[in-house]
């Protein structure tokens, strides 16, 4: 019973709830933190491909445009999400990355091409001279 009063002790509020700058950028920034997120799965699975990238920046644009973040915010928010990509990818090990890739991988690489594809320039109608 001593024992857990004194445990209690040493786990104060303040160590307890400390929280690091980059628990702090992916909770001021969660759109943002699942994109570049998603990005590194990507990646990691083989999945960058010029259209999926191409959707990428369309979306990181958008949220950007929405909501502008400091150079540094952003640059701690993408450490914060290749470590959490990095956690995730050794967490599935060598067999369960096949299925990490088929699921958030493709997802995320699916939303991306998609988002490029609704926004690419479609071709005008053909012009043909007599």
């Amino acid at each position: 019973m001593v024992f857990a009063g004194l445990a209690g002790l040493l786990l104060t509020p303040t160590a307890a709830a400390e929280e690091s700058q980059y628990q702090k950028a992916r909770r001021e920034h969660p759109d943002l933190f699942k994109l570049y997120y998603d990005e590194t799965v990507m990646a990691y699975c083989g999945l960058l491909t010029p259209e999926s990238e191409a959707g990428f920046r369309l979306e990181r644009d958008a949220l950007l445009l929405a909501d502008p973040v400091e150079a540094e915010a952003l640059r701690t928010l993408r450490v914060a999400s290749d470590m959490a990509a990095d956690y995730a990818y050794q967490d599935y090990g060598l067999n369960g990355q096949k299925r990490w890739c088929k699921s958030e991988g493709l997802e995320a690489y699916n939303r991306f091409v998609g988002r490029y594809r609704a926004q690419a320039p479609q071709p005008g109608p053909e012009i043909q001279s007599e």
